[in-house]
């Protein structure tokens, strides 16, 4: 133990200095020893792994694991998906079937960070797929556990914590070697979403378990990795006592947290939370700050991650009264979330037509059908680009006013959800209003953009989705009126002009049939006729008929070639 704390001292002081190349003893140079290193070494594991990989003394794929799992752990998920679908690629893995659940994990957890949620989807699926042909509890805990979360975050809540607690409990009855670092990650996810629902005895409940877990006495948890919990635990638990308005003890765990030390960027956004809401705003700028600057660094600019840090940085230059600042960083937010936008449209793009490619070769189309399919594709992605452009140019430039409207906002559904009566910030807020942002004047005959219309038709298609209204039986032009308060002619022109649905009807039926899209992926065991019925089309003849119009195949055809994916 004195030998390697002495090595690590002097590779560490060697790095500082800026000597030439660090010389590494033999009895160093495998994958298994870089893996000692993985948390209180992270430079001594990759000058490991560089050697190896140099040297060729392992094969490709076990160091490209390895390098996979090194990143991973400090947080640098784009780089370690990179090695993980690498070994993913290696034809010589395909039947081993314990390295092929180990990548499925690891995937399956980027996936997640990375909030890539098709992705995420299908690995579940075959994590869960394999381990139960296997018989690994382990594994299949890790997935059902996983679905469970993705359950919670679409909206179904009391299906999402049923599988996430069964995942749980088919942990506990295993002994899986990581399975006390397991519990602790269970416990803490449990722990966020109860306090995101409010059930405040369910998260204290949770916050015990996970520090009991964090402190389980096993040999595979060396002290740095128990410190690196431990600061999770009493970051989650500040948080979770300041949503529930107990700043005694969320004081308490905060202060616990401090004497942990400094820790990863992406890991001290657990204590986020806590300090906006006791008006920290000095660190939790410097908090969100060094998370951004980390995204940046990893390559990771446009994607929900940074849409969000960039969002928060901005409520709370708001918070602060700095709104010139917040405007400049609302303004990010819109061009991060614009770039995502075309993005993920390409993919989807490419997602079909991947599909029509192996619908061809599977039926024997001709060369000249290939061609043709790839031409409607291309020809429909710049349609779509172009017909996304034309409109996000009319309301690109937006003035002051509406973005520190969105931002307060959002400020006040962050801090209790009850409106500022402050005469400072009121009168600030009414300043800002009189301020006019540069605007580029339309051309000759062009429409002005209606931005209140516009702000209503987001507002119910945001509801309309997130609270999946479309389920209700009857659903009707009548509702959607009535949900953001505009009369008949009004709600015709805003579909008419917003929507891709000829009539209120198609729209709500689109809803569900993209619904009933992701119910013949996660369930596999659901008849269309089932499907149907729970995405809230009793009618089978017009579910597939709809379906098809959409997705320009039937629903088994959809579920046949997707699962095949």
């Amino acid at each position: 133990m004195l030998r390697k704390s002495c090595l690590i001292i002097c590779l560490m002081f060697a790095s500082l200095v800026g000597e030439a190349r660090i010389t590494l003893p033999d009895s160093l140079l495998s994958v298994t020893k870089s893996y000692v290193y993985d948390i209180t070494s992270p430079d001594t594991a990759q000058a490991i792994l560089n050697t190896v990989r140099e040297r060729q003394t392992e094969p490709a794929w076990r160091i490209d694991f390895a390098e996979g799992d090194l990143n991973y752990n400090m947080r640098r998920y784009l780089k370690a998906l990179s090695f993980f679908e690498r070994v993913k690629a290696e034809p010589s893995l395909r039947d081993s079937t314990h390295v092929q659940l180990l990548l499925y994990k690891r995937l399956m957890d980027c996936y997640d960070a990375l909030n890539l949620n098709d992705q995420l989807i299908r690995t579940i699926y075959a994590l869960r797929k394999m381990a139960k042909a296997r018989g690994d509890k382990a594994f299949e805990s890790m997935s059902v556990f996983m679905s469970g979360k993705q359950h919670h975050y679409h909206g179904q809540i009391d299906r999402g914590y049923a599988s996430c607690l069964e995942g749980l409990e088919l942990m506990r009855e295993t002994e899986y070697v990581n399975k006390h670092i397991e519990l602790r990650n269970y416990y803490g996810e449990l722990l966020k979403m109860y306090t995101r629902d409010g059930r405040y005895e369910e998260a204290i409940h949770m916050s015990h378990h996970q520090e009991a877990e964090a402190l389980y006495p096993s040999p595979a948890i060396m002290l740095k990795a128990r410190e690196r919990g431990l600061r999770q635990v009493y970051a989650l638990r500040a948080s979770m006592y300041a949503h529930a308005g107990n700043m005694t003890e969320a004081n308490k765990a905060y202060a616990a947290w401090k004497k942990t030390g400094c820790g990863n960027p992406i890991d001290d956004m657990d204590i986020y939370d806590y300090l906006q809401l006791s008006h920290h705003n000095d660190e939790a700028l410097t908090i969100i700050a060094r998370y951004r600057e980390f995204l940046c660094e990893q390559g990771d600019t446009v994607s929900y991650r940074m849409l969000s840090a960039l969002n928060r940085e901005a409520l709370l230059h708001v918070d602060m009264g700095n709104y010139e600042q917040a405007v400049a960083y609302g303004r990010q937010v819109d061009h991060v979330a614009h770039k995502l936008h075309i993005i993920m449209s390409g993919e989807q793009m490419q997602t079909t037509y991947n599909l029509l490619q192996e619908q061809s070769a599977s039926k024997s189309k001709t060369k000249w059908l290939i061609l043709a399919g790839i031409a409607i594709a291309i020809v429909f992605l710049v349609v779509l680009i172009v017909l996304y452009y034309s409109r996000n140019e009319r309301r690109h430039f937006r003035d002051m006013r509406r973005l520190v409207h969105v931002l307060d906002a959002y400020r006040r559904a962050v801090i209790n959800g009850e409106p500022s009566t402050s005469p400072e910030v009121v009168a600030a807020i009414e300043e800002l209003r009189s301020i006019k942002l540069p605007e580029n004047q339309p051309a000759e005959g062009e429409e002005e953009p209606d931005d209140e219309d516009h702000r209503l038709y987001v507002e119910m298609d945001t509801q309309v989705t997130r609270d999946r209204l479309f389920l209700k039986p009857g659903l009707g032009r009548d509702d959607l009126m009535r949900l953001i308060g505009v009369d008949k002619n009004r709600f015709g022109k805003m579909m008419s002009k917003y929507s891709d649905a000829s009539n209120t009807s198609v729209y709500i039926n689109i809803k569900r049939v993209q619904y009933g899209a992701v119910l013949l992926l996660e369930h596999p065991e659901y008849t269309i006729s089932t499907v149907a019925t729970e995405c809230g089309m009793s009618n089978t003849v017009t579910f597939n008929r709809t379906f098809k119009e959409i997705y320009n195949m039937t629903p088994s055809e959809y579920r046949e070639k997707m699962t095949a994916i």
